[in-house]
C-alpha cells in the first residue's frame, strides 16, 4: 500500500518532524560555515539536488558519503532512509532508521519508517513494537502517510491475534468513509479473527472475507441503511460458518438487542466454547439485571479461556452485583485485574466490588486507579 505520493509526503513531514531548537545551529548550517564547496556542505547540496532530480542511486551514494562524514546528521539518515525504502532496498532502510530512531527517539515518523521496512523484510514481530510505539508518539496525520503505517499496524495486530485492536485502528477510517479495500480485506480477517497476512489468506475464503469487512465497515462508519442489508446477506450466505451469527449480533446490539442475543445464541450451535459470544450474552443480561440467567454463560466463558480478562470481570459483575456470591465475585475481579491491569473498567467494577462488601480502603484504591487510568488513556 505505497501510493505515488507516499514519498513526496515523506520528505515534506521530514522538514517539520526534524526541527532542531531556535537559535541553534542545524547540523547543515554547521557544515555549511565550517567546510568549502567540496566539503560537507557541497555533498549536502549535490544530494539535496540528486534526490529532488529522482536520480535516486546518485543520492544514496551521497548521503552514505554524509552520514559517514557526520554520523549524528539525523536529516541525512532520514533522507538515507526513505530513498532506500523508495527503491525497495529495506534492510538498508532499517539500518538508516534505526539511527534515526537512535538520534530521534521522540520522533513518530523515524519509528514508523523503521516498522515499516521491518515489515517488508518479515521482521513482524519488531514491526509491531516499533509501528506501535510511533502510534503512541502520535503518527502525523498528514496525507498518506498516516494511513500506509495504520494499515501495516492494523494487519499486524490481527496477525498476533488482537482483533479488537485491530477492529479499532481501522474503525477510524470508516467513519471517515476511506475504507479501501485494502482496509475492507483486513477488517474481514480482524471479524472473521484470522491471524493471517492478506497474503496468506486462501482464494477460496477471500470473497467471505470481503464481505464481512464490507458489513463491518459499514457498521463502524454507522451507514444503518446499509447495515441491515449487510446482516441479512451475511446470514444467508453463511449460515453455518463459525463467527458470522457472531459479527452480525454485535452489528445489530445498539439497534435490536433481542436480534443480538437470538443471533449469539445461533453462534454457540456452531462453535459451542465461544468466549466472546459467551461474554456477549452474559453482558446482555447483566445489563438487563437478569443474574441467574447471565451466570451460566459468564461460568461457560471463563472455563472456554481462564486468560480471557473479560470472562473474569463479567463473571465477577454478574456475582457481585447480583448479590449471588459477592466474595467469589470479588475473586472473579481481582483476577481480571491481574490479567489486564492497565484496564480502567475493570478496576473500577472492583472498587464497586469492594463497596458492596465493605472494604472502603481497598474500593478507594481501585477508584483512584480508574481515574488514573482513564486519564492517561
Amino acid at each position: 500500500m505505497k501510493s505515488a505520493g507516499f514519498r513526496f509526503i515523506c520528505f515534506v513531514l521530514c522538514a517539520a518532524t526534524l526541527a532542531w531548537p531556535q537559535g541553534v545551529p542545524t547540523p547543515a548550517t554547521r557544515a555549511s560555515n565550517s567546510a568549502g564547496p567540496g566539503g560537507l556542505a557541497g555533498l549536502i547540496k549535490k544530494a539535496e539536488a540528486a534526490r529532488e532530480s529522482d536520480k535516486t542511486d546518485e543520492a544514496i551514494g551521497l548521503y552514505k558519503q554524509i552520514v559517514r562524514m557526520k554520523p549524528d546528521f539525523a536529516e541525512s539518515w532520514w533522507y538515507l532512509g526513505t530513498l532506500y525504502y523508495e527503491s525497495d532496498q529495506y534492510p538498508e532502510g532499517q539500518a538508516a532508521f534505526r539511527h534515526v530512531t537512535g538520534l530521534k527517539p521522540e520522533m513518530a515518523l523515524g519509528w514508523a519508517m523503521l516498522g515499516l521496512c521491518e515489515f517488508e523484510t518479515k521482521d513482524y514481530a519488531r514491526a509491531l513494537v516499533h509501528l506501535s510505539r510511533a502510534d503512541v508518539l502520535k503518527i502525523p496525520r498528514d496525507g498518506d502517510f498516516y494511513e500506509v503505517a495504520k494499515y501495516h499496524l492494523a494487519l499486524l495486530l490481527i496477525r498476533s491475534a488482537e482483533f479488537e485492536s485491530a477492529v479499532q485502528e481501522m474503525a477510524e477510517f470508516a467513519r471517515e468513509g476511506k475504507d479501501t479495500p485494502q482496509f475492507t480485506e483486513a477488517m474481514g480477517l480482524a471479524g472473521l479473527r484470522k491471524p493471517l497476512l492478506p497474503q496468506e489468506l486462501p482464494p477460496t475464503e477471500r470473497e467471505l472475507v470481503l464481505d464481512v469487512g464490507h458489513a463491518m465497515c459499514d457498521a463502524a462508519g454507522r451507514r444503518a441503511d446499509s447495515v441491515e442489508n449487510d446482516t441479512s446477506e451475511l446470514v444467508r450466505k453463511y449460515p453455518k460458518v463459525p463467527q458470522i451469527h457472531y459479527i452480525v449480533g454485535a452489528m445489530v446490539l445498539a439497534s435490536d438487542p433481542d436480534r443480538s442475543l437470538t443471533e449469539w445464541k445461533a453462534e454457540l450451535e456452531i462453535s459451542p466454547s465461544h468466549p466472546q459470544v459467551l461474554v456477549a450474552i452474559a453482558q446482555e443480561y447483566l445489563k438487563r439485571g437478569q443474574y441467574e440467567t447471565a451466570l451460566p454463560y459468564a461460568e461457560r466463558a471463563v472455563k472456554a479461556n481462564a486468560g480471557y480478562f473479560t470472562a473474569h470481570a463479567v463473571l465477577g459483575q454478574v456475582l457481585a452485583e447480583g448479590n449471588l456470591d459477592v466474595s467469589r465475585g470479588i475473586r472473579e475481579l481481582e483476577t481480571a485485574v491481574r490479567l489486564a491491569p492497565t484496564q480502567p473498567q475493570v478496576h473500577f467494577a472492583l472498587g464497586t466490588a469492594y463497596v458492596k462488601a465493605g472494604r472502603k480502603e481497598d474500593a478507594a484504591k481501585e477508584r483512584t486507579e480508574f481515574l488514573r487510568l482513564r486519564g492517561k488513556n
